[in-house]
């Protein structure tokens, strides 16, 4: 699991400026730390579905989200993903919130630039294996985001049974414990010019799945 600084400063709101000498200094140490602490896990599998110009169906579980059905216009295969950086990682956190408050900004977007880095490290091992068949992945699609309700994580968390398998809880507000943790839809599809891999090179300024 390699930590990119420059995601770190994109978390903690650098925008493109460096930090200072002492910050730089920190994230450093941050990055070593999270190393050591996390206990990361994942899961995943692939379900059959149908869908609607509003709605997906998973294992009769609707999932209404126009911009999901929009996201897998082209996939005619369907994963559902959990991860996270286990328990280690919230300790960590609630040590430097209660001791460190501008340590604790940076352990906050250190862990989550780490939590990115596990999950995209896992799709691309998906994908080299998919692409064997024929097949992309499309980025993740996570219950919060743009017109999926975040309550879609009570049925994405029963299909994939995300908490005996990866030891991952809900809150009664449907946020996951430990707080470092993923669950997303990734589409399969044949088109070879929008998947995770051709991002980087990619000229849609407009995607929303841009990392800027």
């Amino acid at each position: 699991m390699e930590i990119d600084t420059r995601e770190i400063l994109r978390y903690s709101g650098f925008r493109g400026a460096s930090p200072d000498p002492k910050t730089a200094e920190m994230i450093e140490e941050l990055k070593k730390e999270v190393e050591l602490c996390s206990d990361p896990k994942s899961i995943y599998k692939e379900v059959e579905f149908t869908k609607t110009e509003e709605s997906i169906t998973v294992e009769n579980m609707t999932f209404h989200s126009k911009k999901l059905v929009s996201h897998l216009k082209n996939s005619d295969r369907l994963l559902i993903f959990a991860a996270t950086l286990g328990t280690p990682s919230d300790i960590m956190l609630r040590k430097y919130i209660s001791s460190n408050s501008a340590k604790a900004v940076l352990a906050q977007a250190t862990l989550a630039a780490a939590c990115e880095s596990y999950c995209d490290e896992v799709c691309s091992q998906i994908a080299k294996k998919e692409l064997e068949n024929g097949y992309y992945l499309r980025p993740r699609f996570s219950p919060g985001y743009a017109d999926l309700d975040l309550t879609s994580q009570r049925e994405l968390f029963a299909l994939l049974d995300i908490t005996k398998r990866i030891g991952v809880y809900l809150s009664d507000n449907c946020l996951m414990i430990p707080t470092k943790s993923v669950s997303a839809f990734i589409g399969l599809t044949r088109d070879k010019d929008c998947n995770i891999n051709s991002c980087e090179n990619c000229g849609n300024t407009e995607c929303e799945f841009r990392r800027t």
